[in-house]
């Protein structure tokens, strides 16, 4: 993606000196104010002059990691990995790889460009030099399927780093979940057993959450060993991340990003190569965002984008009926689903819709309609 404009324009320089002289001025070249931390793809690598760059700013790196342990070097880096990265140090940036999978390559079909990792079909021409059993990271942004929440995937990079080799990572969107069997399917197919699992955080899993799972794949189950529920609330001032909107309010004063959090859009949300009636479902964007408010957004110049086709939202306003016990109900003969990113407002809860004749904005993923928000309509 392209640079970001976060910058402060220097004032004139007056150039001349002394009583009487010119008092012309010629302006300086902007410079660049780069946020404290980034989430997005790398756009290039530079190993000669140990550089990446990430949303359009450059960085000199000073370390390239996964996790707390795995420590890699720029070599390893690849155009269009998901990388987070973070300028609080002095020596320079530090990179922390943030892959949607990790795990071995079990299945290719190179006719059809698909592979398989942990359990989940992905669609992608695979470098020749990969073949089935070897490690990959996979980097992809969310995509609505028919199956369900899957991924489009942006690279596949191969690596043999002991770090690396019989570890599964996988993230996605939290569906289907059985707490009773303590099951779940992530993305669109990963059936995923969190039986014996540590939950971070004690955190309470709901259907529509976003969580990074790592364990093993056992056949066609992957057995968790940690699940972690990820958002965008902990993120302090100066993040920018990247990403695909993936569902944004009628009135278009909130969107989601990435399926995994929200965003409130402001009088003083500035935009970027583009404007508030650019911010779609299916766009993507930059976000720079304070305490849950968009401080920037900055749009591709394709408003269409690689997702256009693949997120759909629906509006229905009508009576709902009862919510059932698996946070369902149907609203002019349409069942909808309620999850852990719906928002309900004017006072209203899954225990009382059906008494009011509401309005219910969402996005259809795969076959099921998710309300993102309900309120009372208006009279």
């Amino acid at each position: 993606m392209k640079k970001i404009t976060l910058a402060t324009l220097i004032g004139l320089v007056l150039t001349g000196c002394g009583g009487g002289g010119d008092d012309s001025a010629s302006p300086q070249p902007p410079v660049e104010t780069k946020p404290q931390a980034v989430q997005g793809t790398i756009n290039a690598v530079n190993v000669g002059a140990n550089t990446i760059e990430v949303n359009g700013h450059s960085y000199n790196v000073a370390s390239v990691a996964y996790g707390t342990d795995t420590q890699f070097t720029i070599n390893d880096l690849q155009q269009d990995m998901m990388v987070a990265v973070s300028t609080s140090s002095k020596v320079g940036a530090q990179v922390q790889l943030e892959p949607t999978m990790v795990g071995r390559v079990t299945s290719i079909d190179r006719a059809k460009s698909t592979f398989v990792v942990n359990g989940a079909t992905l669609k992608f021409l695979l470098n020749q030099h990969i073949d089935v059993g070897d490690w990959v990271m996979v980097s992809s942004l969310p995509q609505a399927t028919d199956a369900g929440l899957g991924y489009k995937v942006l690279s596949v990079v191969k690596f043999e780093h002991e770090g690396i080799v019989g570890l599964y990572e996988v993230e996605g969107r939290l569906s289907a979940l059985d707490s009773n069997a303590k099951s779940f399917v992530l993305g669109a197919a990963t059936n995923v057993d969190y039986s014996g699992a540590v939950i971070e955080d004690n955190a309470r899993l709901l259907n529509g959450q976003w969580v990074e799972v790592k364990g093993q794949m056992n056949g066609n189950t992957f057995d968790a060993a940690e699940v972690e529920v990820e958002t965008y609330d902990d993120f302090d001032n100066d993040n920018e991340i990247e990403g695909v909107v993936t569902w944004v309010s009628r009135d278009k004063s909130q969107f989601e990003l990435n399926a995994r959090g929200r965003f409130m859009v402001t009088g003083v949300t500035r935009f970027e190569d583009g404007t508030k009636a650019n911010l779609n479902v299916g766009v993507m964007i930059e976000v720079t965002a304070v305490n849950g408010i968009a401080r920037e957004i900055e749009f591709e110049n394709d408003f269409d984008g690689d997702f256009g086709d693949s997120w759909r939202e629906f509006e229905y306003t009508g009576q709902p009926s009862i919510v059932s016990q698996d946070n369902t109900f149907t609203i002019n003969g349409r069942v909808v689903h309620i999850d852990a990113y719906t928002e309900f407002d004017d006072g209203l809860n899954k225990d009382n819709i059906s008494y009011h004749k509401v309005e219910v904005e969402g996005v259809i993923i795969g076959t099921r309609y998710v309300a993102r928000e309900i309120e009372r309509e208006d009279d």
